[in-house]
C-alpha cells in the first residue's frame, strides 16, 4: 500500500494568556519576603534616575519607624553622592544641553541595541533576579501535551515546592475536592520534570523518582529506598542483608549507586535565596483584647518619585528622544511604586481573613487549628487561589507565640463522625504522634490500630490517611519502631 504525506493547513480559535512584563514584575514583587524585597527596591533605586528616598524629618527619626528608614536612607547615600551634581541641576536650572549626555549615558546603560526594546529578553538577563525552580519547570511543561485544565494547576503546584523541590502538603489541602483528580495528573507531570526527583513527596520518594529515571536495572536500589532506607541512613547493611536474602556486598553496591543521587534536586534555585527570616506580618493583641494584623513594612525604602523630572520631561525644550526615555523611567516608577503597595494591601487582606479564621490557634496552641484551604481564602476575598498561594508563599507572620511561616495555618480536614466542624489535618497529625510517643516501643501500634483509637474520638479516619500523615511526619512503619532489647 504506498504511502502519501500530505500537508493540512487547520485555522482555530484558542484563548491564551500573556503575561506583560508589568505582570511579570508585579508577580516578582508578590513573591518577595520582607528583606529580598527591600534588595530589590534598592536596585530599582540604582538602575532608575526619576526614583529616590523620601527625606526623614528629625521627628520621624526618633522613632522606631524613623530609625529603619534611616537605615535604609543611609544605604541609599552611595546613589544619592553618585548623581547629586546631575539632580542639583535638574532642581536649578534644568539646563537641558548638559543633561542630554546624562540621559544618554542612562540609556546606553540599560540597552545595547536601543533598535531592539526588548523588556522581556531585558528580564531573563537580570542578574539580580534568577530563575525560580517554579519557573523552570512550568517552562519545561509549556510544550507538552498537557489538558488546559490540567495545566492551569501546574503553577500552583511548581510554587508550593520547597527548597529542596519536595511537595510536602497534600494535595487536598491546596486545592478544593473538585479538582484533586486533575491536580493528581499535573502532580504527576511536575514529577516527570528535570531535575529528576523533583516533586517528591519525601526522601524516599525522591530517590525513587531518580532510580526510575536512570537506564538499566535499578529495582534492587529502589526496593532499598523504598522498603529499607531507615536501615540505610543507619548503616545497617547485615540486617537488610538478612531481610532481603542477598550478600551484605550486594547490598553495599546499592548503597554506593543511591549515594550518587541528589537528596535534594531543588537546592540549586534555592542557593541564592535568602537565608534570614524577616516577618512579612505581625499579629498582635491591641488594648481591647482583640486580634490586630500590620504589615511591618518600616524597613522598606521609603521613594518617590524626583519631580525635576516631570519638568523635564514636560519641558517644551525637551528633545523627542529625551522624553521617551523619561515617559518609560516614570512609568517603571509608578509601577514599582503601586506594585509594592499593591502587594501590602494584598498580604494585609489575606493575612487578616486568615487570623480570623485562626484565632484558636493564636490563643490555644496547633492543637485547635482549622481546617483552611488557599482556595477558601481566595473566595471570602475575592481573589485568584494563584495570588493566594503566591502572597503566602515564603512570607513568615510573628505571633504572640513565636514567628511562623503563613503557610503553618492552612491545613486540610479530617471529618467528624456526629456530624460537627471537621478537625484539621494538622492537629491530627499532633494526635498521632502523640499516640506514637505513648506506645509500647515492644509492641507498637500499626496504622489501623492508630486509626481505631482515633475513631473513639470520633474522627472518621482511614487507616491509608493514617500512613500518609504518619509519612509525612516522619515517623517510621510499625516495624521499624519495634524495640527488641
Amino acid at each position: 500500500m504506498a504511502l502519501q504525506m500530505r500537508q493540512n493547513f487547520d485555522m482555530r480559535m484558542e484563548q491564551k494568556l500573556k503575561l506583560t512584563p508589568q505582570m511579570i514584575q508585579s508577580i516578582e514583587i508578590l513573591l518577595l519576603p520582607q528583606m529580598a524585597l527591600e534588595e530589590r527596591i534598592m536596585q530599582e533605586i540604582e538602575s532608575n534616575p526619576v526614583l529616590e528616598i523620601q527625606d526623614i524629618s528629625p521627628e520621624d527619626s526618633l522613632s522606631p519607624d524613623g530609625l529603619y528608614a534611616s537605615e535604609a536612607a543611609d544605604r541609599g547615600d552611595d546613589i544619592a553622592r553618585s548623581r547629586a551634581e546631575a539632580m542639583d541641576d535638574l532642581r536649578n536650572d534644568l539646563d537641558h544641553e548638559r543633561h542630554a549626555d546624562f540621559l544618554k549615558a542612562r540609556r546606553e546603560a540599560r540597552s545595547l541595541d536601543e533598535d531592539a526594546p526588548n523588556k522581556m529578553e531585558a528580564i531573563s538577563a537580570a542578574a539580580s533576579a534568577p530563575e525560580k525552580l517554579a519557573d523552570y519547570l512550568i517552562e519545561q511543561l509549556r510544550m507538552e501535551e498537557i489538558p488546559p485544565a490540567v495545566f492551569e494547576l501546574i503553577p500552583d503546584i511548581c510554587w508550593q515546592l520547597d527548597r529542596r523541590g519536595y511537595l510536602v502538603d497534600p494535595l487536598e489541602e491546596i486545592f478544593p475536592e473538585d479538582r484533586l483528580e486533575m491536580a493528581e495528573e499535573a502532580w504527576e507531570w511536575v514529577r516527570r520534570c528535570e531535575p529528576a526527583g523533583i516533586g517528591a513527596r519525601n526522601l524516599s520518594d525522591c530517590l525513587q523518582l531518580q532510580l526510575a529515571h536512570e537506564s538499566g536495572d535499578n529495582s534492587f536500589e529502589i526496593c532499598l529506598v523504598r522498603d529499607h532506607l531507615d536501615d540505610l541512613l543507619r548503616n545497617r547493611l547485615p540486617v537488610i542483608a538478612q531481610a532481603l536474602e542477598v550478600s551484605v556486598d550486594r547490598v553495599q553496591e546499592g548503597l554506593e549507586a543511591i549515594a550518587r543521587l541528589d537528596p535534594a534536586p531543588g537546592k540549586p534555585w534555592s542557593m541564592a535565596e535568602n537565608q534570614f527570616v524577616v516577618p512579612d506580618v505581625v499579629v498582635e493583641r491591641n488594648e481591647f483584647d482583640e486580634w490586630v494584623v500590620e504589615i511591618p513594612d518600616s524597613r522598606l525604602p521609603k521613594v518617590e518619585i524626583n519631580q525635576a523630572y516631570y519638568q523635564l520631561f514636560e519641558s517644551e525644550e525637551t528633545t523627542a528622544r529625551d522624553k521617551a526615555y523619561l515617559r518609560e523611567q516614570l512609568g517603571s516608577a509608578r509601577f514599582i511604586i503601586d506594585a509594592v503597595a499593591q502587594r501590602k494591601r494584598t498580604l494585609l487582606k489575606i493575612a487578616t481573613e486568615i487570623i480570623k479564621h485562626q484565632k484558636a490557634f493564636l490563643e490555644f496552641g496547633p492543637e485547635q487549628l482549622r481546617p483552611l484551604m488557599r482556595q477558601d481564602i481566595a473566595d471570602r476575598i475575592g481573589m485568584h487561589v494563584a495570588t493566594v498561594s503566591r502572597a503566602v508563599k515564603d512570607k513568615y507572620i510573628q505571633t504572640p507565640g513565636g514567628i511562623l511561616p503563613l503557610s503553618t495555618f492552612f491545613s486540610g480536614g479530617i471529618a467528624t463522625q456526629d456530624g460537627g466542624e471537621a478537625e484539621s489535618s494538622r492537629s491530627v497529625k499532633l494526635k498521632i504522634k502523640a499516640l506514637v510517643e505513648k506506645e509500647d516501643p515492644k509492641h507498637p501500634l500499626s496504622d489501623q490500630a492508630i486509626a481505631d483509637l482515633l475513631a473513639k474520638e470520633g474522627l472518621d479516619i482511614s487507616r491509608r490517611t493514617v500512613t500518609k500523615y504518619r509519612i509525612a511526619e516522619n515517623i517510621p512503619s510499625t516495624r521499624q519502631r519495634r524495640s527488641f532489647a
